[in-house]
C-alpha cells in the first residue's frame, strides 16, 4: 500500500512512501489514514512496538489499519465507524505484547 505521510519522519526519505517501508525495522504499523485522534490514543501505550503515522492513501474503505510486521492486517476501522478502543487493545495486545 502507498503512503502519502501528513508529518514525515525525518528519517524517511521522502513523503511518499510504501508501507513496506516502514515496516522493515521488525515493528507494527498503524496508519492513520484520516487523522483520528482517538485511534492513535488507543494505540499510545505501545509506541515501543507500533509505529503510529498519520498518512494519507488511495483506500477508501477504511480510516485506520494495524499492520503486523509481516504486512498482515490485524485490526482495521471501517470508514466512517466509531473507533472501538477496546478492539484494538485487544488487537495491539495479541499481538505486540502488554503495553510498556
Amino acid at each position: 500500500m502507498n503512503l502519502t505521510l501528513e508529518r514525515p519522519d525525518p528519517d524517511v526519505v521522502t513523503a511518499m512512501t510504501r508501507s513496506a517501508d516502514l515496516l522493515r525495522d521488525g515493528r507494527g504499523l498503524l496508519p492513520d489514514l484520516v487523522d483520528r485522534a482517538e485511534v492513535r490514543d488507543a494505540a499510545a501505550a505501545w509506541t515501543g512496538r507500533v509505529d503510529t503515522v498519520i498518512a494519507r492513501t488511495d483506500r477508501v474503505d477504511v480510516d485506520a489499519l494495524l499492520i503486523r510486521p509481516d504486512g498482515c492486517v490485524a485490526w482495521a476501522l471501517p470508514t466512517g465507524q466509531d473507533c472501538d478502543a477496546t478492539t484494538l487493545v485487544r488487537a495491539l495486545g495479541t499481538w505486540f505484547g502488554q503495553p510498556a
